[in-house]
């Protein structure tokens, strides 16, 4: 963990968080859109938490606290994240801070999408015991819907008798799907989407190509797109990928299954494609109901024709069945199948259009 700051776009949010070190309470709840920076603003607050020799509200990025945070080893520190989250230290060792993947070959079994109760039954071990260097413990729990049952009632005992100088920094982006006993012993604070134009500077700052049009498609969060850039192969889609699949979905009942067959490589990333189609559906709609697109502004002419003609029942009992692939995405048996099916279901869809052209 490098030396941190809030984004430009949280400066008010970080003097409010700020001015609540001396009284701050035990759990801080950031809720909001995802890909806004939540995260980062949460790790940037518990590095300051933990620096020993802080300055004008800001880490020094020097102190032995800072040094052991930059090397994700900071004896007062722990993630509660779900395993397929977990930092490279952590899947590397497994420590006491997580349950962390199998590596090395030991277990095919996926790492986990939730957070688990063994989990927090460790952080509580970690919390029962004093500060190593004197000072706070910080526990990054993020997202907070990613708790399963046990595991949230197993936090909740910590929220309601929190131990002295535990701080809870908490993340979610549906606050609506937190338990509301959970949400209740938590201070909660709303982080706002960045302002386009300052988004936009962030991601040229980050060498991001064709800034204006990644924003627009990942609904104005920046950090979604960095982090998509900077995920493992399987995880992100390949861009000659994502325009081989554009190009079908443009054409709409123009295209062949040959079409969508052929445009689906043998390892694509599921869940990227399946967000695609979603947001490209959700612009039709969009377009159809009130004359907008709000993730595909390019293709706004493309859109509008086929807007014209579709038939919205049928495009939302697509737009249902995408839900249901992406529950399972992480997952599938076969996912060139899986996009395939997704491919062709929208061609089903879209045969009302063909009158249109």
């Amino acid at each position: 963990m490098e030396r941190l700051t809030a984004l430009t776009w949280q400066r008010a949010l970080w003097d409010q968080l700020v001015g609540w070190q001396e009284r701050l309470p035990h759990a801080v709840l950031l809720h909001g859109g995802r890909g806004i920076g939540k995260r980062h603003l949460a790790m940037a607050f518990g590095q300051l938490l933990l620096c020993e020799s802080p300055g004008a509200g800001r880490p020094c990025g020097e102190c032995a606290s800072c040094r052991l945070l930059a090397a994700d080893n900071h004896p007062d520190f722990r993630w509660l994240v779900p395993a397929a989250d977990m930092p490279a230290r952590d899947e590397e060792e497994g420590d006491e801070g997580d349950e962390a993947p199998a590596s090395g070959g030991r277990s095919r079994k996926a790492p986990s999408r939730e957070i688990l109760i063994d989990q927090v039954r460790k952080v509580g071990e970690f919390l029962g015991v004093s500060s190593h260097r004197g000072g706070r413990r910080v526990v990054l729990l993020a997202p907070v819907e990613a708790l399963n049952g046990p595991a949230a009632n197993a936090l909740l005992k910590m929220l309601e008798e929190p131990p002295a100088g535990a701080v809870f920094l908490a993340v979610a982006d549906d606050i609506d799907a937190v338990l509301p006993t959970i949400r209740s012993r938590c201070v909660l604070l709303r982080v706002p989407a960045p302002p386009p134009e300052e988004a936009l500077r962030w991601l040229r700052e980050q060498g991001v190509d064709d800034a204006e049009a990644r924003l627009a498609e990942a609904g104005g969060a920046p950090l979604a797109i960095v982090a998509e850039e900077t995920a493992d192969e399987r995880s992100r889609l390949d861009p000659a990928a994502r325009e081989a699949l554009l190009a079908v979905l443009a054409r709409g009942a123009g295209a062949s299954a040959a079409d969508a067959v052929g445009a689906v490589p043998r390892d694509v990333a599921v869940g990227p494609a399946i967000r695609l189609f979603q947001r490209w559906g959700w612009d039709l709609l969009a377009e159809r109901m009130a004359q907008r697109v709000r993730y595909h502004p390019g293709q706004k002419r493309t859109l509008a024709t086929l807007a014209r003609a579709v038939d919205p029942p049928r495009l939302a009992h697509w737009l249902a069945a995408l839900a249901e692939a992406q529950a399972v995405s992480e997952h599938p048996l076969n996912p060139r199948l899986a996009v395939e099916q997704a491919l062709l279901g929208y061609l089903d869809a879209m045969q009302s259009t063909g009158d249109a052209r």
